[in-house]
């Protein structure tokens, strides 16, 4: 540690940074780099610094005396010119600390307490209570579609498969996409919206607009899409019930933060108040 501080303090008085001529230095100036009026930067603040990082040590431990004067200047003048309630931060840092304090107990209460466990009838139950809350902002489709490449094998079993009874070729159809699907879509409980649907199309909504109930086919110089098409939404009406499972789970789970906490405040103030912990003058 002797050696460390003996080799940076060398450094900078070659450097041009301690240029005093007394011998004997005050006290508080021991060890310091720098001085920006009362403010001293010392060699143990930098300990480290060069070890840390990349390149010349000594153009590094310049370079952060050089930032560290000029950011000291830029806050004095600030100082100088700044009305007193400009900078004094205080009672915000003092009510910063409160809030993450708060913050960090009451997630503490959600992970201990909080019921994340959604059922299938709950879901149920605020999606026929909030229709409203689920008006589609685009259309749906309710399908199911494999596009593979020109030169995958076996496309006329693919066709038979993607349009045929589903329980009878699943199988042939999961095995076939770890293949050779570009893009496959076999659960026709989901719903994809429209610019979803797009986006796997050569032709975008041109090829939307051919798109027909039943067994489609669309292809191109590299690919070919099979879609066997069973339902859709239009924008504007209430969205399936599939499509906002996920999004009703958090309204809920998000309804039931909020209740819990509710509940520990008001618990605690009661409590507060039972024991003589408050007192109000007014």
């Amino acid at each position: 540690m002797l050696s460390k501080k003996i080799s940076i303090s060398l450094f900078i008085f070659a450097c041009g940074f301690l240029v005093s001529c007394d011998f004997f230095l005050p006290s508080k100036a021991e060890n310091a780099l720098a001085k920006v009026g009362d403010k001293y930067l010392y060699i143990e603040d930098i300990e480290g610094l060069a070890t840390n990082q990349n390149g010349d040590s000594s153009e590094i431990i310049k370079s952060y005396i050089d930032s560290w004067i000029n950011e000291q200047l830029i806050l004095e003048k600030a100082l100088q010119n700044l009305p007193e309630d400009k900078v004094n931060f205080e009672k915000q840092l003092e009510n910063y600390r409160y809030s993450l304090i708060i913050y960090a107990y009451e997630n503490q209460l959600i992970k201990e307490k909080l019921d994340t466990q959604v059922t299938i009838n709950q879901i149920k139950k605020y999606y026929t209570a909030n229709p409203d809350n689920f008006d589609l902002k685009e259309q749906l489709f309710q399908l199911k579609m494999v596009k593979t490449s020109l030169s995958a094998p076996n496309k006329d079993s693919l066709q038979r498969w993607v349009f045929g009874n589903d329980s009878l070729f699943k199988n042939k159809l999961d095995d076939y996409c770890r293949s050779f699907a570009k893009t496959c879509i076999l659960d026709t409980s989901i719903w994809i919206s429209k610019n979803t649907l797009s986006s796997y199309l050569k032709n975008g909504e041109e090829d939307l607009l051919k798109l027909k109930k039943g067994s489609n086919i669309f292809e191109d110089s590299l690919s070919i899409t099979y879609i066997q098409y069973f339902d859709s939404r239009k924008s504007g009406e209430l969205a399936p019930i599939n499509y906002v499972k996920r999004q009703i789970k958090e309204i809920i789970r998000n309804q039931r933060r909020i209740t819990l906490l509710s509940e520990v405040r008001k618990q605690i103030f009661e409590a507060g108040s039972l024991k003589g912990k408050y007192e109000i003058y007014y």
